[in-house]
């Protein structure tokens, strides 16, 4: 059996997904060019206020991408130097490199096939 074009499911239709807020979307687009600032300035200040509202959360910092998340957060909670922390092997490089401005020791978790290899649970505090 051989697959027509119409068959075939599209993998990431970017397209829809700005057509459907076009815009507001736009709109965003102007005020920041406009406005000079690309980076901290008036619209990072309401996006990292109203995503605090919508977390739940008294404050929120914008950053420059997912490593940065990633690095804050195991901060946040303390790891540091010594600590172990456990990525994915199928994972994004950031993952690893998140640990590493306060290195803590990295190990990969086994994944085979269908098969995820992890700690036992008795081995967690």
């Amino acid at each position: 059996m051989s697959l027509e074009v119409s068959d075939k499911v599209p993998f990431l239709d970017l397209r829809a997904a700005y057509l459907e807020l076009k815009g507001e979307l736009d709109e965003a687009y102007r005020r920041v060019m406009q406005s000079g600032w690309y980076i901290v300035g008036e619209e990072v200040d309401a996006f990292e206020r109203e995503w605090a509202v919508f977390c739940g959360a008294r404050h929120c910092v914008g950053v420059g991408k997912g490593l940065d998340a990633l690095h804050l957060a195991l901060r946040a909670m303390g790891v540091g130097p010594g600590d172990e922390v456990i990525v994915p092997s199928n994972t994004y490089i950031a993952t690893w490199l998140s640990p590493t401005p306060a290195p803590p020791l990295s190990r990969w978790s086994r994944t085979s096939g269908l098969t995820t290899w992890t700690l036992p649970e008795s081995s967690l505090p």
